[in-house]
């Protein structure tokens, strides 16, 4: 049997300063295409995933976060061998104005988990996004079988979050 290789990505949720909005991207290509989403992508060599998460949303709507922090964890399995490590993070300040890249086309949408447009989202977002949302740190576990999943939401504290992003980057 195969051992299952892992990839690593990250994703950022952007806060507008009276943290009532939160900024999603419709992805313009690649992984995800025509779907609503945070900002984020892999980590170059060399790169925590916080230095990756940072040069992402910077490369894909042109804001520099100043002030950001990893809430949650998502991990996806799936049976065909492609296994996801994602760091969710949410950046609550930030420099810059957002404008559309050759990558993403941004949007404000209301920091509520029913503002949401889930039906032009990935499948899970549904899961997860109400629980990063509500504040609490969160452990996602993932199983995808064919278009099918099941999962596993645990909240957690802000220890056991650091020490998950501790782990993946010494893995990177």
């Amino acid at each position: 049997m195969a051992v299952a290789k892992v990839k690593y990505f990250s994703v950022v949720v952007p806060y507008n300063h009276e943290k009532t909005k939160i900024l999603l991207g419709r992805k313009k290509r690649g992984l995800g295409e025509g779907l609503w989403n945070g900002f984020g992508g892999k980590p170059d060599a060399g790169e925590t995933m916080d230095q990756c998460t940072s040069r992402e949303l910077e490369e894909e709507c042109g804001i520099r976060a100043e002030e950001m922090t990893c809430v949650g964890i998502l991990y996806m399995d799936c049976t065909t061998g492609r296994n996801y490590h994602i760091p969710v993070y949410i950046a609550t300040k930030y420099s810059g104005e957002p404008v559309e890249t050759e990558e993403m086309k941004p949007k404000w949408y209301d920091a509520s988990a029913e503002a949401l447009p889930y039906e032009n989202m990935h499948k899970e977002a549904k899961v997860w996004w109400p629980v990063m949302l509500s504040g609490k740190p969160f452990i996602a576990r993932f199983l995808f079988e064919g278009e099918n999943f099941s999962y596993n939401i645990q909240i957690t504290d802000r220890q056991t979050i650091d020490q998950h992003i501790d782990s993946i980057n010494k893995l990177l």
